[in-house]
């Protein structure tokens, strides 16, 4: 039986909502989720590991992309809480909708339902406390 606490867990922090509410739009690789959300793979990882660990979602391996889903039986009570909250689609809510847009953007470059672009490097993702390289 999977633990309500642990599963709260996975809904406290704002970053691991928006990657749910991304996930509620369908499954997707790891990079599609960077881009979308506009974080870097380390700081995504950890919350998709917390998410894991919750018991609300899944992954596979295919080739070199790493794909992340709810699990079926998690999908309907998540949207329900988003519903209940207010987020009733990700694409309405005004903090979530730019992730939306985002999302939308970069599934669109899906190649027969599946990522074939990879990670895409923007200087919007290096870290902010990265030191120049002056030589």
């Amino acid at each position: 039986m999977r633990s309500l606490t642990q599963a709260a867990k996975a809904f406290v922090d704002p970053t691991r909502v928006r990657v749910l509410a991304a996930l509620l739009e369908g499954e997707m690789c790891v990079c599609e989720l960077c881009d979308a959300l506009r974080m870097t793979q380390s700081t995504l990882s950890t919350h998709l590991a917390v998410i894991r660990a919750s018991g609300l979602a899944g992954s596979r391996k295919e080739g070199k992309w790493m794909y992340y889903s709810l699990l079926p039986e998690a999908r309907e009570p998540i949207r329900s809480l988003f519903q209940f909250f207010g987020h009733s689609t990700l694409r309405r809510h005004p903090s979530l909708a730019p992730d939306a847009a985002r999302l939308r953007r970069r599934l669109a470059l899906r190649a027969d339902g599946a990522c074939r672009v990879g990670m895409r490097t923007r200087p919007s993702l290096r870290p902010i406390h990265a030191k120049k390289n002056h030589e």
